[in-house]
Order: C-alpha cells, then sequence, then structure tokens
C-alpha cells in the first residue's frame, strides 16, 4: 500500500514507541515525571492516532478485518495494555520493568506483523 496514509501511519508508530520509551526511562530512574500530564497526553494521543490510522488503512486497501489486521489489532493492545499497567504509580519496579518489556516485545512483534504482512496468530 502506498501514500501519505502509510507513512503517517508509521510515523505514529514511532513517535508511540518513543514516548513509550521515554516513560520507561523515567520509570527506570524512579522520576514522578512518568506520569506527567504531557507525558499521559502525549502517549494516549499518539497511541491513539497510531490505532485510528491502522483502522483507516485497513478500510481504505479493502482488507477489512481479515487476520493480518486483526493480529496487528491484538498486538497493539496488548502493548497499550501492558504499558498503562506497567507504568502506574505504585506497582513493584521488577513487576513493572517486566510488563515494559513485555508491552515493547508486544510492539515489536506487531512491527514485524506489518512489515511482512503474515498474521501468524489467525
Amino acid at each position: 500500500m502506498e501514500g501519505l496514509l502509510p507513512t503517517v501511519h508509521e510515523l505514529f508508530a514511532l513517535l508511540s514507541v518513543a514516548v513509550y520509551a521515554v516513560r520507561g526511562g523515567l520509570m527506570l530512574k524512579g522520576s514522578a515525571a512518568v506520569n506527567a500530564k504531557p507525558l499521559l497526553a502525549g502517549a494516549g494521543l499518539s497511541m491513539l492516532l497510531l490505532l485510528a490510522t491502522g483502522i483507516a488503512m485497513a478500510f481504505t486497501s479493502g482488507m477489512g478485518f481479515n487476520g493480518f489486521v486483526i493480529t496487528k489489532i491484538i498486538g497493539l493492545i496488548a502493548y497499550v495494555g501492558l504499558g498503562i499497567v506497567a507504568l502506574k504509580p505504585g506497582m513493584a519496579k521488577g513487576a513493572a520493568i517486566g510488563l515494559w518489556l513485555a508491552g515493547l516485545a508486544a510492539f515489536v512483534y506487531t512491527f514485524m506483523v506489518a512489515e511482512q504482512q503474515i498474521a501468524p496468530l489467525f
């Protein structure tokens, strides 16, 4: 698929994982800034736009919700959900690190699925 939408989607993916990495680094340092409103807003907005552009690409490409798209959506939900839990205040540091790394792995898996355009889960 070529055009502006896939490029915008990729940019939102990069922005999303960059904010995730920054927040993870702040969590590792024990900084309260991990839950600062601008970072929370940036994380939420980048993930929402990532999902929205992904769904828009599925519909504009004629793919609809096939196994490939469903696999990407599940991966994104795992990435977001694990990140939300990992970066919550009060989480034990060891558990937070494990969950944060699992969220990062979900992002990498979803990226690999997107690059290969395969759906190994479905």
